[in-house]
């Protein structure tokens, strides 16, 4: 697939050369089904809540006290941190106030 036959790549909102030689580029390497502009619009923004929502990523709270907000969660195994390689050092051994820690290791930090 070619960058003239992404679709998305012919409707630019831009005319700069420069942008749109990089994402071509971009959408050359990695052949996306197709390549979005985002514009920051209202109607951007209630479309890709609405998928979010209907893909279950999303739970929009209560209009009254929370308008236009969302509870945004992500899948339990796809996190930046995992609790098994995660190790504090800290001057000393221990759990701090409030927080539970499962990975202490002094011989992965060093000496204190």
């Amino acid at each position: 697939m070619t960058s003239a036959t992404i679709p998305g790549l012919d409707t630019a909102p831009t005319k700069h050369q420069g942008l749109l030689a990089w994402v071509e580029e971009v959408a050359e390497l990695t052949q996306p089904d197709r390549v979005v502009f985002a514009d920051g619009s209202d109607e951007e923004f209630n479309r890709l809540a609405d998928q979010l929502v209907a893909a279950g990523t999303f739970t929009k709270l209560n209009e009254e006290k929370h308008p236009n907000s969302y509870l945004a969660l992500s899948d339990p195994s796809d996190v930046a941190r995992v609790e098994s390689r995660t190790y504090i050092c800290s001057e000393r051994e221990g759990r701090p106030p409030g927080r539970p820690t499962t990975g202490w290791n002094r011989r992965r930090c060093g000496p204190p």
